[in-house]
This record gives C-alpha cells, sequence and structure tokens, in this order.
C-alpha cells in the first residue's frame, strides 16, 4: 500500500529537521575556529528548515514539480 501525500510531507518533514540537527550540531564544531564554516553551515540549517516549514501536508505534486 503505497504511502498517503501526508504520510510522505510528514516523514520528509521529520528527516528535514534531522539534518537540520546534524548541520547545526556541525556548525558548533567550527565556533572559536572558522567563523565563515560556522555562519555558512548555518545559513544551510536555516535554509532546511524552511523548506521543512513550507512543506505542507497538501502540497500537490505536477510534473515533478511541487505546488503549494
Amino acid at each position: 500500500m503505497p504511502i498517503t501525500d501526508k504520510q510522505l510531507a510528514g516523514n520528509q518533514r521529520r528527516s528535514l529537521r534531522v539534518m537540520r540537527a546534524k548541520l547545526l550540531a556541525m556548525a558548533g564544531e567550527w565556533d572559536g575556529r572558522d567563523q565563515f564554516n560556522l555562519s555558512e553551515l548555518t545559513r544551510l540549517a536555516d535554509d532546511v528548515e524552511e523548506v521543512a516549514i513550507n512543506m505542507t501536508d497538501d502540497s500537490v505534486i505536477d510534473d515533478g514539480e511541487v505546488k503549494l
């Protein structure tokens, strides 16, 4: 039985949040060593969170594009 769009969105949001936590941990390792790497990894983590927030359960996929 295939998963529903709601289940897919929920699964991917959780995966994105795990990625964000890993990126923030990586950024923390650069604290006091390299401000550029710390900032870039933190920015990337923020971008990942934005994608997770914007991913809705009722997103419609049409021709390979997610319609929000």
